[in-house]
This record gives C-alpha cells, structure tokens and sequence, in this order.
C-alpha cells in the first residue's frame, strides 16, 4: 500500500497582514510628528529671586516678544538700547566689551541673559551661539518677582 505525501509548498505570499501593519505605523508616526512643537520640546523654567541686590554683571541683555511682525523679538542691553536684530547687539556687544580689552580674561564683564517666557528656545540658542563665537562669558538670570 503506497501512501502519498503532499508535500508541496505553497509558494504564495499572502501581503494583507503587512499592508495593515505599515498602515497602522504610517498613522503612528503622522500622529507623533504633528504633535510635537518644537517650542514646546524643551520648556525653561526660571527660578524666580525675591534678592534686592542688584544685577553685579556689567552688561545686562534682555530677550523680549516685539509686536512687531518683521522682528519677533526686542533685544535690550543694559535697559536702554534696544536692537531689533541679533547682528545688532552682536555689534552693540563688541563695542561694549572692547572696553575691556586690555583686562585679563578672567576679570572681563559677563553678560546676564534675560527672557521673556514667550521666548522661543532658538532666540535664546541664537544669543548663546553668538557669546559662544565671541568667547563672552554669560549667565541667565533668574525672573525678577513682580
């Protein structure tokens, strides 16, 4: 008696489960771009000072919000002049620290960095590029209490 194995294989190739799946990752991943705001990816908090004391550094630099549309933000050195554009105080802070030229780099001012809470975090990186190229030295400052 001569029993017969089928031992065929199917040689088909069944795609419907793997069409669901990249459908299901392509979703995924539209939904997770969309929600993530650059802005909101890294948040800055403050601390806040209840200090009288005043500011020690020598060059003050605030970052405010412009309601002006051609320049989204206000830069503003030691609260009297004010620059539309970061190659401005790039300028603004030239001059002030070629006063102090002659001193030793360690006794050279620094800059105290102040921001506004609607400051987006690429203004800010833009002032730390530009300290950085120059070698200023900088804090941030913490938000004054009102």
């Amino acid at each position: 008696m001569a029993i017969k194995r089928n031992s065929k294989v199917s040689t088909q190739f069944s795609s419907s489960s793997m069409t669901d799946l990249v459908f299901l990752l392509l979703i995924f991943m539209v939904l997770a771009t969309t929600m993530i705001n650059p802005n909101n990816a890294v948040r800055l908090t403050l601390p806040s000072s209840s200090s009288t004391e005043g500011d020690p550094s020598i060059i003050s630099l605030a970052i405010v919000p412009s309601a002006d549309a051609a320049a989204p933000y206000v830069y503003t050195i030691n609260g009297s002049e004010e620059y539309a554009s970061i190659e401005q105080v790039a300028t603004a802070l030239a001059m002030h620290y070629a006063e102090y030229a002659e001193l030793p780099e360690e006794e050279r001012p620094y800059i105290s960095l102040r921001c506004d809470e609607k400051v987006t975090v690429d203004a800010l990186m833009e002032v730390v590029d530009l300290t950085r190229e120059n070698k200023y030295k900088m804090v941030v400052a913490t938000k004054q209490k009102q």
